[in-house]
């Protein structure tokens, strides 16, 4: 490729959904991209493309909602045409959608994943499972933007009632196989207070008394809330679809000084024998182990301070936007190589045009 034509990196970044999963994986680490000087638009839902889409630019759609085989072909058709690149953010294994979403995504085939330059993503066993769809998949592991000081002192030094956090999105089923052992532990130990968000019926299966209760919050405001507490409960059932996730809220709550009891499958990846958290192995014993966590302060205090300093070091978005910026810029060098095995798999993606590098 001669290097007579090419052209600087511009970033165009769609994002569909909103929530505390957009400003943690879209979000924060382009605002930190462009504090580097990086060429990065955000564009928020919904958008008109022909204003979001410069030509020549790499897009990076945050998981598009699904849409017909044809209008994603061309969807993708035009965006080529203008000699741009479409890489898709699909973080989550296409299992864990609500039914009628897997339903129409199967119905077309699964287009948006496969009709791409490239899927972005930011679990290597995720990559492996998307890869059967497009082979194509990068790698950016989520880290997170702010680690604010370690607080010991609110567990060394507490004064007002021991808060749990539950704040798990999407976790009903493992919620429900908790309530029991939760409202037991509420009766017998009347100082906790189990601070929910997001899912409502566990707060209503819960004596009044004991529960403070939160609506999905913005990112901001969820972090306020966890740092307010000691301990979080982090139930996972081990399947392959769960631990295609990233322990992104293991990361959270050590950042905000908080303990953490965690189910099992994931978060043995960063838990490593109970030196920064408690791993269960199976679900029956999060609420035992968290009450037992509860009363062993010592222990509490040394798994915070070892989990702090390990996303201190290893899980801050700062040190990685470097390599995330190196390798978006090695994507778009290679664009024409990228586009060519695009049209291998999809001829019909061409319009007749030529790629435009």
């Amino acid at each position: 490729m001669s290097l007579k034509k090419e052209r600087p990196l511009q970033l165009e970044v769609l994002v569909n959904s909103h929530g505390p999963h957009e400003q943690v994986r879209v979000r924060e680490p382009f605002c930190g991209l462009q504090r580097l000087g990086a060429d990065c638009r955000l564009h928020r839902y919904p958008f008109l493309l022909p204003k979001a889409v410069r030509p020549h630019s790499l897009v990076i759609w945050q998981r598009p909602r699904p849409e017909s085989w044809e209008k994603q072909l061309d969807i993708l058709r035009w965006i080529r045409d203008r000699g741009s690149l479409l890489l898709i953010e699909w973080d989550d294994h296409p299992a864990l959608f609500p039914e009628e979403i897997q339903n129409a995504l199967q119905s077309i085939s699964m287009a948006p994943l496969r009709l791409c330059h490239g899927l972005h993503t930011s679990s290597d066993l995720l990559a492996k499972e998307l890869r059967k769809l497009q082979p194509i998949t990068y790698v950016i592991p989520n880290a997170i933007w702010r680690v604010p000081p370690l607080n010991l002192d609110k567990h060394l030094k507490r004064k007002e009632r021991f808060r749990i956090f539950i704040g798990n999105q999407n976790r009903e089923h493992e919620h429900k196989q908790l309530a029991s052992k939760l409202r037991e532990w509420c009766l017998d130990e009347k100082d906790i207070q189990v601070v929910v968000v997001g899912d409502s019926s566990l707060a209503s299966s819960l004596p009044k008394e004991s529960i403070e209760e939160h609506p999905l919050l913005n990112y901001q405001k969820y972090r306020k809330v966890m740092r307010s507490c000691l301990i979080a409960l982090l139930p996972l059932d081990d399947s392959l679809p769960n631990n295609c996730k990233t322990p992104i809220k293991w990361m959270e709550a050590a950042a905000e000084s908080v303990a953490v009891v965690a189910g099992p499958g994931l978060y043995g990846d960063v838990m490593v024998g109970n030196s920064n958290g408690l791993l269960i192995s199976n679900l029956n014993e999060l609420i035992p182990q968290a009450r037992y966590l509860k009363h062993n302060l010592n222990q509490r205090i040394a798994m915070i301070y070892s989990a702090y300093k390990i996303v201190e070091k290893s899980f801050s978005l700062r040190p990685l936007l470097a390599s995330r910026l190196e390798l978006y810029t090695s994507i778009w060098q290679q664009r024409k190589e990228l586009d060519e095995i695009l049209i291998n798999r999809f001829p019909e993606v061409s319009s007749g045009l030529p790629f435009s590098i």
